[in-house]
C-alpha cells in the first residue's frame, strides 16, 4: 500500500482496513437478512431483495427500499469515514518520508479514492485493497433500489432473469405470454410452435425488448423429441427452464351425435378427430410441464438437494391453459374433455411438483381474442357468446397473459384461476 519502517503504522493501518471491510460485510449481510423477512415479521422467509444468483434486485414496497436504500447509505458513509482516516495516515506518512532520497520507481503512489457516496465504474476497478473495497460497492444493486419504487409489488418476481417455454407462440394467447415474459425481465422465452411466423414474433420480441431474449423453435408440440430438444438447447445456452406456459391448442368442433335428416342414422364424433384434440390440448400440456418438473428435479439431485425447504426460493412454474369450455360446451366434446382433463392434472401436479419446489396452476380463460375464437365467425360471437359474457366484448389476449404472469409471479396462487370475463353460457 505505501512503504514505511513503522511497524506500528502498519499494524494500526491493518487494523483499519480489516474493521472497515468487516463493517461493510456486517451492513450487507443486515440488508440481505432483513429484507429477506419482509413483509411481516412472520417465521416465513420471502424471496431476498438481492438474488444470490442473479445478483438482481426483487421489487418490494417503497417503504422497504427506502429504508434499505438507506441502510445502504449508512455503510457508505462508515466507509467513507475510513478511507477518510486512511488518507490522513498516508499524508502523514508521505511527509514523514519527503526527506528520502528514493529513486522515482520507488516513490509510492497514492491510489485514488471516489469522493464521498460516489461509486467508481467497475471497469476502473484495480487489484488494490481499496479499490477491491470500492469494486464490492459497485456490485451492490443501487440502480435496482432506484428504479423497484415505480413498479407494481411482484410485478418481476419469479420471472426476471428465469428461462421459460411458451408453446402455441405464434399467436393468440401464446404470444401475449411470450411478450409480456420477455417485457418483465425473462432471461430467455423459447417460442414454440409448428407456424413459421414463430420466427418473425421472436424478431419482434427482441426488437421490443432491446435485447436477444426470445427464440424461436418450430415443431410440433406432440413429438416427444421435439419436446426434448427444446429443453436440452434452452438448458445449453440460457439455463434450466424454470417456467413453461404450454399454450397449444387447435378446436374440432361438432355435436356428439347428429342425426342424417335424409337417412335419419346418428352419427357419431369421428374417433380420431377425438384423440387428435386431446393429444394436443391435454397429453402434449402435461407432457411439456412434467418434462420441466423432471429437469429440476435432476438439477436438484445432481447439487445434492432432496425435498424442497420452503426456506428456499421457489424453482419453476406451470401454468396450463384451461377453458371455460371444461365446465361443458355444446359442440365441443373433445376441447370440453381435454380442457377438464388439465384441471386434473394441475391439481394432482401441484401436490407432486412441489416436493421438488415447483408450482403448478391452471387459468380458465373465456372467448379471447384469438384466432381461434374469431374462426367461429362474427354472427355465432353476437349471437352465442356476447350475449352471456357480463363484458359484452371478447377478452384480450393481452389480459389473460397478465393474470398468467400474475399466477406466475404470486407464490400464494396456486389451483385454477378464472379469467372469463363473467361467462354464463347458455344450456
Amino acid at each position: 500500500m505505501f512503504k514505511t519502517d513503522s511497524n506500528v503504522l502498519d499494524v494500526m493501518l491493518q487494523g483499519m482496513r480489516q474493521a472497515t471491510e468487516a463493517n461493510f460485510k456486517l451492513q450487507q449481510d443486515l440488508l440481505r437478512g432483513w429484507t429477506r423477512y419482509w413483509p411481516g415479521f412472520t417465521a416465513r422467509p420471502v424471496a431476498p431483495m438481492v438474488d444470490p444468483e442473479s445478483g438482481l434486485a426483487n421489487p418490494i414496497s417503497a417503504a422497504a427500499l427506502r429504508l434499505a436504500k438507506a441502510q445502504r447509505q449508512l455503510a457508505m458513509q462508515r466507509y467513507d469515514g475510513a478511507l477518510a482516516a486512511m488518507d490522513s495516515v498516508l499524508g502523514l506518512t508521505e511527509e514523514a518520508e519527503a526527506g528520502s532520497a528514493a529513486p522515482a520507481s520507488e516513490t509510492p503512489t497514492k491510489t485514488a479514492v471516489p469522493p464521498s457516496g460516489a461509486v467508481q465504474p467497475p471497469n476502473e476497478t484495480t487489484n488494490t485493497s481499496e479499490q477491491g473495497q470500492t469494486e464490492m460497492i459497485t456490485k451492490a444493486p443501487e440502480p435496482e433500489l432506484q428504479a423497484a419504487p415505480e413498479l407494481p409489488m411482484g410485478v418481476y418476481k419469479n420471472i426476471r432473469e428465469k428461462v421459460a417455454v411458451v408453446t402455441g407462440a405464434a399467436s393468440g394467447i401464446g404470444e401475449a405470454v411470450a411478450r409480456e415474459l420477455a417485457a418483465r425481465g425473462a432471461k430467455a422465452v423459447m417460442l414454440v410452435d409448428r407456424s413459421d411466423s414463430v420466427q418473425e414474433l421472436a424478431k419482434s420480441i427482441n426488437e421490443s425488448a432491446g435485447r436477444e431474449v426470445a427464440e424461436a423453435k418450430m415443431g410440433d408440440t406432440t413429438d416427444e423429441a421435439f419436446r426434448k430438444r427444446v429443453f436440452n438447447e434452452a438448458a445449453e445456452k440460457y439455463g434450466i427452464v424454470s417456467i413453461c406456459v404450454p399454450a397449444a391448442g387447435i378446436t374440432r368442433d361438432a355435436l356428439a351425435v347428429t342425426i342424417n335428416k335424409e337417412t335419419g342414422r346418428a352419427q357419431i364424433y369421428p374417433t380420431e378427430t377425438f384423440r387428435q384434440v386431446t393429444e394436443v390440448n391435454l397429453i402434449a400440456p402435461i407432457y411439456w410441464g412434467i418434462e420441466m418438473v423432471a429437469r429440476i428435479a435432476e438439477d436438484r439431485r445432481q447439487r445434492g438437494l432432496k425435498r424442497w425447504d420452503p426456506d428456499e426460493l421457489i424453482q419453476g412454474v406451470v401454468v396450463f391453459l384451461g377453458s371455460v369450455s371444461s365446465q361443458g360446451n355444446k359442440g365441443q366434446i373433445s376441447y370440453a374433455v381435454a380442457k377438464a382433463g388439465l384441471e386434473g392434472a394441475a391439481a394432482t401436479l401441484t401436490k407432486e411438483a412441489i416436493f421438488h419446489g415447483v408450482r403448478c396452476g391452471i387459468i380458465h380463460p373465456g372467448f379471447t381474442d384469438t384466432p381461434m375464437a374469431r374462426a367461429l365467425g362474427q354472427d355465432f360471437l353476437d349471437k352465442n357468446v356476447l350475449p352471456y359474457t357480463q363484458l359484452r366484448r371478447l377478452i384480450k389476449p393481452e389480459e389473460i397473459a397478465d393474470a398468467i404472469c400474475f399466477m406466475i409471479s404470486n407464490s400464494a396462487v396456486s389451483g385454477e384461476l378464472w379469467a372469463d370475463a363473467g361467462w354464463h353460457g347458455p344450456a
